[in-house]
């Protein structure tokens, strides 16, 4: 294990990067190929909806094609995390890509059922390709920082490709623009990921040659993860039901994607406001700051809002919608210093914006959506119960130790 893979080993106390620093080339590659793999989570209405208009999927496919792929891309990360070590990173990025970009080209011949299944496979080879930027996020002394950096700029690519598919792709291709549009990002990401480092160093508690979870994560790591997902279950669960609330409020259908896209916009401005104040603000105080925000936007879409107040209380869920979402890895990180947990997040954050969806579903009509508010308000609290829950853990135990250093001396002497 040669000092120039590995400079440092541990829980990154020093403040500095976890092993050998990356250069910024090698950074831009991190985030690069990241934010290409998730693309698809924010052009899904583009993609998906222009094969429903064309005849080649139904609404309930559409989805059970979004739910699949959410769920793939956690399994993804979560096998990559389970089963391979931090080292020929190249390799795997360029397989993971070109596999993908393969998925892609393929689903221009498919339908139905067929579509369903083909975007399983690429959320599998996009949870592998995200698992490559989270080795770095968490390597690095800010992750929170980095966090945010990652979010804006897959929210900046998703923003772009969703307007410039239907103006520049879609009069050509047709229905499957979309598809040739990530098809062809993701043989991008293959070139960039030829610009990845070859390997990093371990984690706390990790050989070079094991992978990330070859040890147990402390259990007080569960419950951020818990935490996590329900927290991801409210965003993701409110954000899918958001236009039709606005159709239920009675907006025009223009109205509506307005709030859509505002609130998809706003979250960009608090991911960089996160990604500022990351390691400044402790989770707790950011998550009591974001709460009462969150329940006046559940509390105010409830009551059906006129059109100029629905496009605001959309914009302000997506401004502490971004700014908490940053600072889930130094939540996790908090409760396992290791930084092994915190490669868990990105799958526990894919789970639960399927799961998110899916139980919101149980609770709607094709008339009353707002049952969707209620699902959506008590998966956030039990976030909040749990992430205060660990918090007032450590409150006592830093006392009981304070207490027990104060005490101690004294009985050292009798």
């Amino acid at each position: 294990m040669s000092a120039e893979v590995i400079q440092a080993r541990g829980s990154n106390a020093d403040g500095g990067w976890i092993g050998q620093r990356p250069t910024a080339i090698q950074i831009a590659a991190f985030l690069m190929v990241g934010s290409i793999a998730l693309i698809m989570a924010g052009v899904q209405p583009v993609v998906l909806g222009g094969l429903v208009s064309a005849g080649r999927l139904n609404v309930s496919q559409l989805g059970w094609s979004v739910t699949v792929e959410f769920l793939a891309i956690g399994l993804g990360v979560g096998m990559a995390d389970a089963l391979l070590p931090p080292r020929r990173l190249r390799q795997i990025g360029l397989a993971a890509a070109l596999a993908l970009a393969a998925i892609n080209f393929a689903a221009l011949e498919v339908s139905g059922l067929g579509v369903v299944v083909a975007r399983g496979f690429a959320g599998l080879a996009e949870g592998a390709i995200v698992w490559l930027t989270t080795l770095m996020i968490v390597r690095s002394p800010n992750p929170g920082r980095w966090s945010g950096i990652f979010l804006i700029s897959q929210a900046l690519l998703q923003v772009a490709c969703a307007a410039g598919i239907p103006i520049l792709i879609s009069p050509s291709l047709g229905a499957n623009a979309g598809f040739v549009t990530l098809g062809a990002g993701a043989v991008l990401a293959g070139g960039a990921a030829l610009a990845l480092p070859a390997r990093l160093a371990p984690l706390a508690g990790n050989k070079i040659d094991e992978p990330v979870l070859a040890e147990p994560i402390p259990k007080a790591a569960y419950v951020s993860l818990a935490a996590v997902f329900f927290l991801f279950s409210f965003f993701i669960g409110f954000l899918a039901y958001l236009e039709q609330l606005a159709s239920q409020s009675g907006l025009s259908p223009v109205q509506g994607g307005l709030a859509v896209a505002l609130a998809l916009g706003c979250s960009i401005a608090g991911s960089g406001l996160g990604a500022t104040l990351a390691e400044r603000i402790p989770y707790h105080r950011a998550f009591m700051a974001c709460l009462p925000a969150f329940l006046f936007v559940l509390m105010g879409l409830w009551v059906l809002p006129a059109p100029t107040a629905f496009i605001a209380f959309a914009a302000l869920h997506g401004l502490a919608w971004g700014f908490l979402q940053t600072l889930q890895a130094p939540f996790v990180i908090e409760s396992d210093p290791s930084r092994r947990a915190a490669l868990l997040a990105p799958s526990v954050q894919a789970v639960g914006a399927a799961g998110g969806p899916m139980l919101c579903s149980f609770f709607v009509s094709a008339h009353e959506v707002r049952g969707a508010l209620v699902v959506a308000g008590a998966c956030l609290m039990v976030s909040f119960l749990l992430a205060m829950t660990l918090w007032l853990w450590r409150v006592r135990r830093r006392a009981e130790s304070a207490l027990a250093a104060k005490l101690g001396p004294a009985r050292g002497g009798i």
